[in-house]
């Protein structure tokens, strides 16, 4: 099995191959850092890329995907739970948010819903969750059919 600095590693590198002006992103960013003021982690557990906005925080780890709410909810879902993954149709839409959700669906059949920038900066969050279920050898099913109805 990798380890959580070998996975963090890896995942940066195919977003940064993959992804376009990340310095246009407005809520999302590449974790650089092996610390996370915002979050409290697991021994060895590294973050990997968050999006921050006023409504929430959202933090992609080696391990797990993260949300505080700013109600004081706070979600989470390891990797090893996921059971689906609907990123939704975002594509084309004329005055589309800059923000969306995608959904997670664990194996035991709870929604879960987590905030994403929408565009060039959803590569990233794309990217970066399905490269750690790669490295994990975990195959959810992947969705994009549209979840905003």
């Amino acid at each position: 099995m990798k380890t959580d600095k070998s996975i963090k590693n890896i995942v940066c590198a195919s977003i940064y191959r993959k992804v376009m002006n990340p310095e246009e992103w407005l809520y999302s960013f590449v974790h650089v850092g092996n610390k996370s003021i915002e979050f409290n982690l697991e021994e060895n557990e590294l973050p990997i890329f968050q999006v921050n906005s006023s409504n929430a925080k959202t933090l992609i780890t080696t391990r797990q995907i993260i949300e505080k709410k700013n109600d004081g909810l706070i979600l989470s879902i390891r990797f090893e739970e996921i059971g689906d993954l609907v990123y939704g149709n975002f594509k084309g839409k004329i005055d589309k948010p800059q923000l969306s959700i995608f959904k997670i669906i664990d194996i035991y059949g709870k929604t879960y819903d987590f905030q994403m920038e929408i565009g060039k900066a959803s590569i990233g969050l794309i990217n970066a969750v399905n490269t750690v279920l790669q490295l994990k050898s975990l195959k959810p099913k992947r969705s994009f059919d549209q979840i905003l109805r």
